[in-house]
């Protein structure tokens, strides 16, 4: 059998409140060509019953170091052509998100590596959208990517490795880095990939966070480059919202 189109990733534990929402965004999308990649981190709250009745596609329960080693046991495993994380809690903006991706991907005359769009961030606090249309190689750096509004080849993990799991809130924003370094083909898509549950530990330890983006961001730039990167990109986008654009 030929692999599927896309391998989707959930990365749960304890999570039984808002698996099913997540579950239920997942069903919905009218394009079916993905494999569902479970791995739970040994819950005790029934989500493991509840997910084994769902039948993923792959399904591992089992004691885990933190959410990037439950990630990289996902990439471990995955399959698919294209690898998308839809952790627990996250939700697809839409039963199109899929199709709409493939359609893309159908339709470009270059080989795209990474696809993208934007991603509305929800919980207690409302909803905000995040758009990344100002988002290229040279600026995520100085900016960031929600790994939730991001389709990434599956090779390039092969090829770069997966997440640094001695990192605890940045993992995926160190390992968008190093694709970007390697000068991928990216697409952005005006239009809503993901609902992204704002109540994970890195939004509730934001400061602690924020460290340690710096920390990663030191591996790859001069602190004085990086100050005058970031205020570059700032302006920028102070510039495009006077100019009327929208801007996450």
């Amino acid at each position: 059998m030929p692999n599927k189109r896309f391998s989707i990733i959930t990365v749960c534990f304890n999570a039984m409140n808002v698996l099913p929402d997540t579950w239920a965004s997942l069903r919905n999308q009218t394009f079916q060509d993905y494999e569902w990649v479970v791995i739970d981190g040994a819950s005790t709250d029934g989500s493991v019953q509840w997910l084994e009745q769902r039948t993923p596609d792959i399904f591992v329960s089992e004691r885990d170091q933190g959410i990037y080693d439950a990630m990289n046991k996902a990439l471990n495993r995955a399959s698919g052509e294209w690898v998308f994380f839809l952790n627990a809690g996250d939700r697809f903006a839409d039963s199109l998100v899929l199709q709409e991706v493939a359609n893309v991907l159908a339709a470009s005359n270059k080989r795209i590596d990474c696809i993208y769009g934007d991603v509305v961030y929800f919980g207690e606090a409302g909803t905000r959208r995040k758009r990344f249309n100002w988002l290229t190689k040279n600026k995520l750096l100085f900016g960031d990517l929600c790994h939730q509004a991001a389709f990434v080849r599956s090779h390039w993990f092969e090829k770069l490795g997966t997440f640094d799991s001695n990192l605890r809130f940045n993992a995926d924003f160190d390992w968008f880095i190093r694709l970007f370094r390697q000068n991928p083909q990216l697409r952005y898509i005006h239009r809503d990939i993901a609902l992204f549950h704002d109540a994970g530990a890195h939004v509730q330890a934001r400061e602690v966070s924020e460290l340690e983006r710096n920390t990663v961001r030191a591996r790859y730039i001069n602190r004085t480059f990086w100050h005058i990167g970031n205020f570059a990109l700032r302006l920028e986008l102070k510039v495009r919202r006077w100019l009327g654009q929208e801007i996450g």
